[in-house]
């Protein structure tokens, strides 16, 4: 039985359902510097931008990052 692994990292399509926004205003978001991308799949005109679940929660939280947030939580 083949086991299926959930990537933790989201296309532009995936993270706009999962932030419950459009497409349009999630590139809003990345133009404007609020909205962390996780990197790019791909070169030239056909790259594919990624986004990290995690970071997209931390987001939401109004966290820095995830990694700051791991951090702290280990810190007290």
């Amino acid at each position: 039985m083949a086991r299926t692994i959930e990537s933790p990292y989201l296309t532009a399509e995936e993270a706009a359902a999962y932030l419950r926004m459009s497409v349009k205003a999630l590139d809003r978001q990345i133009r404007e510097g609020r909205l962390p991308v996780a990197g790019r799949v791909g070169r030239g005109a056909k790259s594919r931008r990624r986004f990290d679940k995690r970071e997209l929660d931390a987001w939401v939280r109004g966290e820095d990052s995830a990694l700051d947030l791991v951090r702290k939580r280990r810190a007290g």
